[in-house]
């Protein structure tokens, strides 16, 4: 039996051991919370630059939760089906520098294409990963410990429609009110649908401006007056063409559908949060940045973006930050869930802002002897060197603002790469230094440039991104063989523009030999250029009967066994997969290019039991279909059939008006279902209401059932009904391209 004195010492010693364990424990669990702390995934680790801006954002909110959200697309991909894929999606206003411009020049109304480059600066999550930025990311489901209806007054305060009482003008004219306020409706709509408040007050807000629009007053008297007493507080429907007044008549045509019936403030704003939700929210695109940029691919990519801007998502977000501010709830207590995107690929460097001077690629000569290029934009720079007269060099960007001499200081390139100053007084523009003309194809994702060189204080501006497959013309080589590491060619692409592209990223191109070919799309529905080789992939783009597009890879591997897929690549930079053949009857669906075959697009070279059996201006017929352009009207049908007599329904139509999809129409004994393009609805015009129900059929809200809808909803005519024909109505919408057959 062991003795008191020993009990005590062993006694001891298990209490230290317990204290130990316990400290140890302590520690371990310290250590831990501080691993667990951190609310965004590891997974961040893997994208250049993010971890250390949401640490540095979780540091000043302990408390804000960080999702990472794969886009699965590349970020080169992801750029340019943003912008050169399809042009004016994203836009910017007018008075913009050539930088942030495509040179595709569309647009109007004040606001143009965006170029890349823009595209890029704001596509990119890095640029908004701060206090400033970061809302755009705020996932938009109503959280009631966060979003109060004292912030909502404060996102509205400026806003002096939305104070108080609601009162309103109904269709006859009369006052009347509404026992809630705006702010009561705006949480019972977010309650309700499980929408932020502050997204549809930020939203409205963003819409109707701080004084309000004619979409809000239920008093507009265009279109004969027909609209008075509706209301469209989030401007659903509301596209056009350039005019004020077309928009609002279609935003307001909306407001008056049937199934909307938005005849007062209440009954728009909670409908319009209906339709945020389901067709935004609901689908995945549930921050500001995924409703600017489509780059979720249910519903297909780039497919249904509610805003044209390109800067709108970082606009309202810096609404919503500043109600948070006004609130007190950027502090550490703050709980917040940002959702940020990833793309594959990404480059080390976060896209760079471009900048207000017009971009160029042009040859100039020195008009005086002893001219200094400096290092900077005025005479207090340093001096690079010194030219005399009928030196050659590259101007790169021209000079936008005199300074205090009355100078325009533009940026060149000398002949060893290093960029520069010149006072424009002694600069004349030269015509192209070209010393090649050949073929070349590009063999990877590379920057299109302005100059040389990628890197230096003074450098040059990326004008697009060009990818694999695409081919262009070497104009100049042997000029700058060593500029950062490189050599670089200057390149003429096919849309005429001039830059230079370093000489890794293009290998000589002959049309004998190469693996990679020029192809035409011969099937008259035209196709759809798909993201993988599969009929469930997303669509990239759709591209129309006689388009030209470079074939890189035949008979790529799939488990759609049915089709035969090729690989291309687009002039605009899409790289993607296409069906090469009918399965069933074997028919070409594209083929080898052939240069002597003429007007591509004319039926006339069509054999005679492949031409439409009726053919008109805007209208012909398929089997018992008469497929039709929008705003087709009788009496243009009549042109070529006399004796035409249209039925809806079983009542005659006058001549005078339009067809609707659904129509019957009779001419030589036999009876004809009209299909008007994009008309799913069958109300006879083409509208936002299509867009809707297209939409809804795509993610399975609806079904189209009857055939004639069917047809209609196939806007692009490639057989299918997908984001392509989403994206075809909403360009004609806002009439930046026209549905054609």
């Amino acid at each position: 039996m062991l003795s008191k004195s020993i009990l005590k010492e062993n006694m001891k010693k298990q209490i230290c051991l317990l204290m130990i364990i316990l400290l140890l424990s302590s520690l371990l669990i310290i250590f831990l919370e501080k691993e667990t702390n951190a609310s965004y995934s590891s997974s961040f680790k893997n994208y250049p630059g993010y971890e250390e801006l949401l640490k540095e954002l979780q540091e000043a909110h302990p408390n804000w939760e960080f999702e990472l959200y794969d886009t699965g697309l590349t970020w080169q991909e992801a750029v340019i089906g943003e912008s050169t894929a399809h042009h004016n999606l994203n836009q910017v206003s007018s008075s913009s520098g050539s930088a942030w411009k495509c040179s595709c020049g569309k647009g109007g109304a004040g606001w143009v294409c965006a170029s890349s480059a823009a595209v890029a600066y704001y596509m990119d999550p890095r640029n908004s990963l701060n206090e400033d930025y970061i809302f755009q990311f705020e996932q938009l489901t109503y959280d009631p410990d966060i979003q109060t209806r004292e912030g909502v007054e404060t996102i509205l305060a400026d806003c002096d429609y939305m104070q108080g009482k609601i009162t309103y003008k109904d269709k006859n004219g009369n006052t009347k009110t509404i026992n809630k306020t705006y702010i009561d409706v705006i949480m019972e709509a977010a309650k309700q649908y499980n929408v932020s408040p502050y997204h549809l007050a930020s939203r409205i807000r963003q819409e109707q401006g701080t004084t309000g629009s004619a979409m809000i007053t239920g008093t507009w008297t265009g279109a004969g007056g027909k609209y008075k007493g509706y209301y469209n507080y989030f401007n659903y429907g509301a596209f056009g063409g350039g005019t004020d007044a077309e928009v609002i008549e279609n935003g307001l045509k909306w407001a008056a559908k049937e199934q909307y019936n938005w005849t007062d403030p209440e009954k728009a704003i909670k409908g319009g949060a209906a339709l945020i939700a389901s067709d935004y929210i609901e689908d995945g695109q549930d921050t500001l940045y995924f409703q600017k940029f489509d780059v979720i691919a249910d519903g297909g990519y780039y497919a249904w973006q509610y805003m044209q801007n390109v800067a709108a998502s970082k606009n309202e977000g810096e609404e919503i930050r500043e109600a948070y501010r006004d609130l007190g709830l950027l502090n550490k207590e703050s709980k917040i869930k940002f959702k940020i995107p990833v793309y594959d690929d990404m480059p080390t460097e976060k896209a760079a802002m471009p900048g207000m001077e017009t971009i160029v690629t042009q040859d100039v000569q020195i008009t005086e002897n002893t001219v200094r290029v400096r290092s900077g934009k005025g005479t207090n720079y340093s001096v690079i060197t010194t030219l005399n007269k009928g030196a050659k060099l590259l101007r790169i960007e021209l000079d936008n603002k005199k300074d205090s001499n009355g100078r325009y200081w533009d940026k060149v390139v000398l002949n060893d790469g290093k960029k520069g100053y010149v006072s424009r007084e002694y600069l004349t523009q030269i015509s192209l230094q070209s010393n090649s003309n050949e073929k070349y194809i590009v063999t990877d994702y590379t920057n299109f440039r302005n100059g040389p060189g990628t890197k230096g204080n003074i450098s040059t501006t990326i004008i697009k991104l060009l990818s694999p497959g695409q081919i262009v013309t070497v104009v100049e080589k042997g000029k700058y063989e060593n500029v950062d590491g490189e050599a670089w060619y200057r390149v003429k692409l096919s849309d005429g523009t001039y830059g230079y592209v370093g000489t890794g990223y293009i290998e000589p191109y002959d049309e004998e030999t190469s693996q990679a070919e020029k192809v035409k799309v011969v099937c008259s529905d035209g196709l759809n250029i798909r993201r993988e080789p599969s009929t469930s992939s997303a669509v990239l783009k759709a591209v129309a009967q006689g388009t030209i597009l470079t074939r890189t890879q035949k008979d790529v591997a799939s488990s759609d066994s049915k089709y035969i897929w090729d690989k291309v690549t687009t002039s605009s930079g899409v790289v993607g997969y296409v069906v090469r053949e009918d399965p069933d009857t074997k028919k070409a669906w594209i083929e080898p290019l052939d240069t002597d075959s003429g007007n591509e697009n004319n039926n006339d070279d069509k054999p005679d039991d492949e031409k439409p059996e009726i053919q008109g201006d805007g209208f012909q017929s398929s089997g018992t279909n008469l497929l039709c352009e929008p705003d087709m009207t009788l009496t243009n049908i009549k042109k070529v059939l006399t004796d035409a007599a249209l039925k809806k329904g079983e009542a005659t139509v006058e001549v005078s008006d339009k067809v609707s999809t659904g129509n019957t129409i009779t001419t030589g004994g036999k009876t004809y279902t009209i299909i008007v393009l994009g008309d799913a609805t069958g109300n006879g015009i083409v509208d936002s209401a299509d867009l809707l129900e297209i939409q809804r059929h795509l993610i399975g809200k609806i079904k189209l059932t009857e055939d004639s809808y069917l047809e209609a909803a196939d806007s692009t005519q490639n057989g299918l009904i997908d984001s392509a024909d989403l994206l075809a109505i909403q360009r004609h919408l806002i009439g930046k391209i026209k549905i054609e057959l």
